[in-house]
């Protein structure tokens, strides 16, 4: 019956009911099988003896459920087995197809078994990728991280669109990633670690909770944990190799100022007030450069907006900022804080030590064509350069 129930997500009691149905013997007259419906309709196994629940739910001509169990079979038994009860469990990659067969009638779902390489070094400057291409990882040998969620292009239809956020890309934001990394390259002789979706937004947008992220596809479920994994992978190796480091938020916004827009986790409120307020425990405790604020020998308020701030270097350099000398806090106009990513992977919480900063960059003049976007790549890096100078130690070896 087309319309019924799904997913099984929706309904845990619905599963745990038809499950405990499956593994019962049938007793009495035949049932009168009309449609056969099994959820999930399609499945993702990661890794080899991973497992996937299928249920199968049957429907008379009435419409209404027909207990009785199921017989299960997989076409390809090399990539998957399927028990008695539906639990399919991964044996290499491939893709194979699960039927559920009661009374007579068969309904099919598609599993998929995707076995990672497992990686225990990576090398600087070597490409890697995750499932299908959706997103990369370039590890570096630099004390910062660079991430781009919001670039991709690709739209594969195995994936549906996204119903509910925001689906819009930020235009050429991921080609401007690439080119801070190589002008990173150009200055320093290194490379910042890099992560990239090469998803486009409306097929995930990685700077979300999961939820909303990827809105129950089983592929960009595994896209985003790709993403954030490979972001702790590059975390842990610019703490373990520096004891400290910064990550930075690649974005791109459409607000009518051109000024970059650089997020902390403050709201603008907070940003509106006089550097006193600012310079309070309670403020520094509530940022994704926490680390930085609690052991930096300046004011806070320094450190968001003062002249060796990020907005305070960018403007020397004639990038107009906010937060910054100029632009202080951004009043009542339109201002990104952060996200998602900024907070999880930020020094937010207590232990963490690689700081975490979203720039937002405006469109013109900036992202919007190449030429553009190498020269301001050029800038970006000097910027970058000077502040974890000021603020960290690092590059002290670099004599450009």
């Amino acid at each position: 019956m087309k319309g019924r129930v799904r997913s099984p997500w929706a309904l845990p009691g619905l599963l745990a009911a038809a499950v405990f149905a499956a593994a019962c013997e049938g007793g009495g007259t035949e049932p009168q099988v009309a449609e056969v419906v099994v959820v999930p309709e399609e499945a993702l196994i990661v890794g080899e003896g991973g497992g996937q629940q299928f249920v199968a739910f049957a429907y008379d001509a009435a419409g209404k459920t027909v207990t009785a169990a199921a017989e299960w079979s997989v076409d390809r038994p090399g990539v998957a087995e399927i028990s008695s009860r539906g639990f399919t469990t991964g044996r290499a990659n491939g893709v194979t197809t699960v039927t559920a067969t009661i009374g007579g009638v068969g309904a099919t779902a598609q599993l998929e078994v995707y076995v990672p390489r497992i990686i225990t070094d990576y090398e600087p400057g070597q490409r890697y990728y995750g499932r299908r291409d959706y997103v990369e990882y370039i590890p570096g040998e630099l004390p910062l991280v660079l991430a781009s969620s919001h670039g991709g292009r690709l739209v594969p239809d195995e994936i549906p669109d996204r119903s509910y956020g925001v689906v819009r890309n930020d235009l050429n934001s991921l080609e401007l990633t690439l080119a801070m990394r190589q002008a990173l390259i150009d200055l320093t002789g290194q490379a910042p670690h890099v992560i990239l979706s090469h998803l486009h937004r409306s097929k995930l947008d990685a700077n979300r909770e999961i939820e909303e992220a990827a809105q129950d596809s089983p592929y960009a479920e595994q896209a985003w944990r790709e993403f954030h994994d490979w972001l702790v992978t590059a975390r842990a190796t610019v703490s373990a190799d520096f004891e400290r480091g910064l990550f930075l938020d690649i974005h791109g916004h459409g607000h009518d100022i051109d000024r970059l827009e650089l997020g902390y986790l403050l709201t603008s409120a907070e940003l509106n007030r006089p550097d006193a307020n600012l310079n309070s425990l309670d403020i520094v405790a509530r940022t994704s450069i926490r680390e930085l604020g609690r052991t930096s020998p300046i004011p806070f308020s320094r450190l968001l907006r003062g002249p060796a701030s990020l907005g305070g270097l960018f403007q020397e350099r004639d990038i107009p900022s906010v937060p910054s000398p100029a632009v202080p806090g951004p009043g009542d106009d339109p201002y990104f804080r952060g996200g998602y990513n900024t907070r999880r992977h930020g020094s937010l919480n207590d232990a963490e030590v690689i700081d975490g900063i979203q720039i937002e960059h405006h469109y013109q003049g900036i992202r919007d064509n190449d030429a553009n976007r190498q020269a301001y790549a050029a800038i970006a890096a000097a910027v970058i350069r000077e502040f974890m100078l000021e603020h960290y130690g690092f590059f002290e070896g670099d004599s450009r």
